[in-house]
């Protein structure tokens, strides 16, 4: 071979080695907030809410409305997700039950860590760390996280400060006497039950605000631009205290905002459905559900941020982005406040899927889902092989998204204390110390009417789905509180 051909040869293997290695594996960002009622956003919900980010999220991508929380309480969500097990399996179905994870835990960040990815962590953490010396950064870096900013939550921190607790190593801390604003902090936060509306005038000094910020900077100024990136991103919004500054409050005054749909059951409930919750103030309902449109109109400013940096890097396109909230929450519906129960107000996570590259646009599908889908789905986008046997419970939903098949499980599966329920396209069936409740979502998507007698096959069905995945699903623990 002559010297022309050589060179030829070598541009040739040059150029393809320079294309493969652009055309790097999926970058995957999880974000995920608190407490969100989906009926509270605009596209999505009942037409109220300022929420355009969220729209066009929802317009770039796949909407799943039969998508819910398998532990609808902060704390087992999030431990059940980052675990890929049942609150069942870890004896975590209330905040309290658990004070920390079983040691050497298999945890699917370690999976990313493992195929090549970097991994980050920023915001709210409900995470238990592995022992109670560990700080939350360094207990997340344990579970597979390369870069960990977590500052807890709005209202923990507060307590902390009121109980004494050392808190000037959290980062939003720092950040806020660096800039000279912890006096205004503490100030804002000196009114019994946080009835007093942040002050700070900028974004960033707002704890969600912070966290966007620091979620910002690592993607345009800190990743590392030769691997794809998986990115779990926590809000602590819209959860309450209702504290967001007076300017979001001025967008939420201009809307709107409709009372609960219902104010009763329809039908008798068990203890174990409600112990998680309790009954609505009437007089405070109007003024909590217009905090609720404030916080909301908050995060989804700063879910505009967090795409615009994804679109500034050139990453957007190359990026599946997973909008979900942990549950949700009754804010007066069926005359309750709060949630960790089993019905749509409490279950329901707003799950949006967002990859044009590869799936449809615009849509929306009822097919049921799984939080813990999440795990064996971004496995798949991802490329990892054998997906779901990779992942300790759920199921890609990616043949779904694509079009390759219209079905992959027939039921989603939740739980509290005492109470298990599945979720199908049409029905959702709960059962509690023996008594059952079958609603036809169809027909009534309030949940008002429990059809369970009259439809026994249906109800016969599907008590058998749960007795399967009760059997099946690995060992069924107790509440654990040590």
């Amino acid at each position: 071979m002559n010297k022309r051909n050589y060179l030829f040869l070598f541009l040739v293997i040059s150029s393809f080695y320079t294309i493969a290695a652009q055309q790097k594996s999926p970058n995957i960002i999880f974000i995920e907030v608190d407490d969100l009622m989906p009926r509270f956003m605009n596209k999505l919900g009942e037409g109220f809410g300022h929420t355009p980010n969220i729209d066009k999220l929802a317009t770039n991508g796949v909407h799943f409305p039969h998508a819910v929380a398998q532990g609808p309480m902060c704390g087992p969500s999030r431990n059940t997700l980052v675990t890929g097990l049942y609150s069942h399996n870890l004896g975590f179905y209330k905040n309290g039950d658990m004070h920390f994870l079983p040691k050497d835990i298999w945890t699917f960040p370690k999976v990313f860590q493992e195929n090549g990815y970097q991994t980050a962590y920023v915001g709210k953490s409900h995470i238990r760390p592995q022992d109670r010396k560990q700080s939350k950064a360094e207990a997340l870096k344990v579970y597979g996280f390369d870069f960990v900013n977590a500052s807890g939550e709005r209202h923990a921190l507060w307590r902390d400060l009121k109980n004494g607790k050392e808190v000037s190593e959290i980062p939003f801390i720092k950040h806020l006497k660096a800039r000279g604003k912890y006096e205004q902090f503490l100030k804002d936060n000196a009114a019994p039950g946080h009835k007093m509306r942040s002050t700070m005038q900028e974004d960033v000094d707002y704890l969600d605000g912070y966290m966007a910020h620091v979620a910002v900077d690592w993607l345009e100024t800190k990743k590392d631009t030769s691997k794809p990136f998986f990115m779990w991103f926590n809000f602590c919004l819209p959860h309450g205290p209702y504290d967001v500054p007076q300017r979001y409050y001025d967008i939420a005054n201009k809307i709107k905002v409709p009372e609960p749909k219902t104010d009763k059951f329809g039908h008798f409930v068990p203890e174990p459905l409600l112990a998680g919750n309790k009954p609505a103030d009437a007089k405070k309902l109007p003024k909590e559900r217009l905090g609720e449109v404030a916080n909301v109109a908050f995060m989804d400013k700063m879910l505009g941020n967090l795409m615009a940096s994804l679109e500034k890097t050139g990453d957007l396109e190359n990026t599946m982005v997973v909008f979900f909230s942990d549950h949700s929450i009754f804010l007066g519906n069926h005359g309750r406040s709060h949630k960790t129960t089993l019905f749509e107000e409490a279950l329901n996570t707003s799950m949006i899927v967002s990859y044009p590259k590869l799936f449809p646009k615009d849509q929306i599908n009822y097919h049921p889902m799984e939080l813990l889908d999440l795990i064996p789905t971004a496995f798949d986008v991802a490329g990892f092989e054998n997906p779901n046997k990779m992942a300790k419970n759920g199921v890609s939903m990616v043949p779904v998204l694509t079009g390759k098949t219209k079905k992959v499980r027939n039921y989603a599966f939740s739980e509290v204390y005492g109470a298990q329920s599945a979720t199908g396209e049409r029905y959702r069936y709960i059962i509690s110390e023996g008594y059952e409740i079958l609603y036809d979502r169809l027909k009534d998507p309030y949940e008002m009417h429990n059809i369970a007698k009259e439809e026994k096959k249906i109800t016969a069905e599907m008590r058998k789905s749960v007795e399967d995945w009760m059997n099946g699903s690995g060992a069924v623990l107790e509440p654990k509180t040590h």
